[in-house]
This record gives C-alpha cells, sequence and structure tokens, in this order.
C-alpha cells in the first residue's frame, strides 16, 4: 500500500510523468477546441503566402489573361482590316478581355490542387488538423481563402487584360453597343474572375479526392482539357453522335466559355457558333443556363472532397 502511495506524487500523477508535457497537450486540446474559422481563415491565409507555387502561379494566371487578349485583339484587328470581316464593336473588346479565362481555368485548376497536396506531400496535414482537428472546417476555411486569392488575381488579369483589348481594337470598333448584352463587361470583369476562384475549389476537391499533387493534376488536367477535345473529335461521326456533343457542352471548359460570351454576336462567339449536325442541334445552354451548370460542378467535386476528407485517415 505504501508502495502504492509512493508511486504517485502530491499532484496524483505518477512518478516519472512530466507535470509540464501534460499541460501542454491539454493547453494544446484546449486551443484546438477554442479555435473558430477566422482563427482557420487566419492561419490558411498564411499558409498559402507561404509557398512559392502560389506567387507562380497568381503570376501566370494574370499573364496568360493578358496575352491572350493581346492575341485576340490583333486577330479581330486583322480579320476587320482585310475588308471581309464583321464590324466590330464594343462586344467584341469585352468577349478579347474574357478570351483566356478557358486557359486561366487550368493554371488556377493546378493552384487549387496544390494548396492542399503540399501539405501532403510535407506531412504539415498532420499539423494542420492537430491544431484544427474540425476537417470540414478546416477544408472550408482553405477553400475561402484560395477563391480569394484567386478571384483578386483573376480580376486584376481581367483589367490588364481589358487595357490590352483597348490597345488593340481602340480605333476598330466600329459599332458601338449596338450588339453587346448590358450585362457582358459586369460578368467579364466580376463574373469571370469569381468563375476562376469557384475553378479552383473544384480543383482543391481533386485534390482531396486524390492527395496527391500528380493525381489531381492529372484529373483537372483530363476534364479541363483532354476529355473535351476528345469529344470535339465526335462532331466528324454525324448525326447519332449528337448527345456526345451536347455533353461536351456541359463540361466546366466550355460552360466557362458560354458563360463568359453572354449570349453577344461577337467574333469570338461566332467562332464557338453552335454546332449543326445535319438536322439535329445539340444542346447549347445559354450563358445563365451555362453559368449555372458550371456552378454544380464545383459543388459536387468539392463536395466529394470534403466528404472523403473527412471520413480518411491522414497518413
Amino acid at each position: 500500500m505504501s508502495g502504492a502511495m509512493q508511486s504517485a506524487n502530491a499532484t496524483g500523477m505518477p512518478s516519472g510523468a512530466v507535470p509540464g508535457a501534460a499541460h501542454g497537450a491539454a493547453h494544446g486540446a484546449a486551443q484546438a477546441r477554442r479555435l473558430g474559422f477566422g482563427g482557420a481563415l487566419r492561419a490558411e491565409w498564411c499558409k498559402v503566402w507561404s509557398v512559392t507555387s502560389t506567387y507562380v502561379l497568381l503570376v501566370l494566371a494574370i499573364v496568360f489573361f493578358a496575352v491572350n487578349s493581346l492575341m485576340m485583339g490583333w486577330l479581330m484587328r486583322f480579320v476587320e482590316s482585310q475588308g471581309d470581316g464583321m464590324p466590330l464593336g464594343n462586344e467584341d473588346l469585352w468577349a478579347a478581355v474574357s478570351s483566356g479565362a478557358d486557359n486561366v481555368l487550368l493554371i488556377v485548376g493546378i493552384l487549387g490542387v496544390m494548396v492542399l497536396t503540399s501539405e501532403f506531400s510535407s506531412s504539415s496535414i498532420i499539423t494542420s488538423l492537430t491544431v484544427n482537428p474540425r476537417r470540414v472546417m478546416f477544408m472550408n476555411a482553405k477553400a475561402v481563402v484560395l477563391a480569394a486569392v484567386t478571384f483578386l488575381a483573376s480580376f486584376v488579369g481581367a483589367l490588364l487584360s481589358w487595357g490590352c483589348a483597348a490597345i488593340m481594337l481602340g480605333s476598330s470598333l466600329t459599332t458601338g453597343n449596338a450588339e453587346m448584352p448590358a450585362a457582358m463587361p459586369w460578368v467579364t470583369l466580376f463574373g469571370v474572375p469569381l468563375a476562376m476562384a469557384l475553378g479552383a475549389v473544384l480543383s482543391m476537391g481533386f485534390g482531396a479526392l486524390c492527395r496527391s499533387t500528380v493525381g489531381g493534376v492529372l484529373c483537372v488536367v483530363v476534364l479541363f482539357m483532354i476529355v473535351p477535345s476528345m469529344l470535339q473529335m465526335v462532331q466528324l461521326l454525324g448525326e447519332k453522335f449528337t448527345w456526345v456533343v451536347s455533353l461536351n457542352n456541359c463540361l466546366p471548359a466550355n460552360t466557362l466559355v458560354t458563360f463568359a460570351g453572354t449570349g453577344a454576336n461577337s467574333f469570338v462567339n461566332s467562332a464557338n457558333a453552335q454546332l449543326t449536325m445535319g438536322s439535329s442541334h445539340p444542346f447549347q445552354p445559354s450563358w445563365g443556363w451555362a453559368g449555372l451548370i458550371y456552378v454544380v460542378w464545383a459543388v459536387v467535386i468539392y463536395t466529394a472532397g470534403v466528404f472523403v476528407m473527412s471520413r480518411r485517415d491522414v497518413k
């Protein structure tokens, strides 16, 4: 009995235990329980800017917006100067501004994957989930920060590409606003950056599903580039495969292009006009429905990633 008494100190802890370590563990657990969504946002904001790839990919997104705008503006001006092209109006200027959206989507998609998978590759995910064990909150905080930085970079890119398009097309615009939908400038300046933010969050869902940078990036490339390119070739096979073209028109990259076009009668939209296959017309959503379909893609894939993340062991 006396030996049992001696094996415990005055605090009730077994002899040989380290009170400071126990106190530290208890304090850490209590701090994790007290961590709110605001604290999770601050933590994710610091982490996203601590990775070099964030700066590289966001700068590339801005540059691609500007370069695509310059190239599309030059092409429109060249066609118009030949005398057999359609007259250019402000709808063509705004179409040039958003012409690089599908290319930038791939860049922000890679960013969305790496924001999460970089934590798995460095094993810092264990520390992150120790500090914030509520995985749904962890994912949502990371998604909000990712969406915010992507939106801001895309908005800067849209403004820069607006200036580039104005430089290239300013003297060639002849029809003014006659053919331009009233929503087109707003969709280009705010809707397209919002779509980029959703695309990054969608891709983060792939990162959660794969937990590998290579696997997540491959999923992004397949969904955003390879599948649309493969399905586009089906148009050569005739009317029996019209449904495949309809499916292709509902993929994320193509719905983004339709949404950015806002149904305007522009040079870009004419190049991406609805395909006619004999007497059949494949399904082509309006720009509003295209935006909604794009949102559904983002919600479904991100939700699947959150579900898997909350159920699977991180090790």
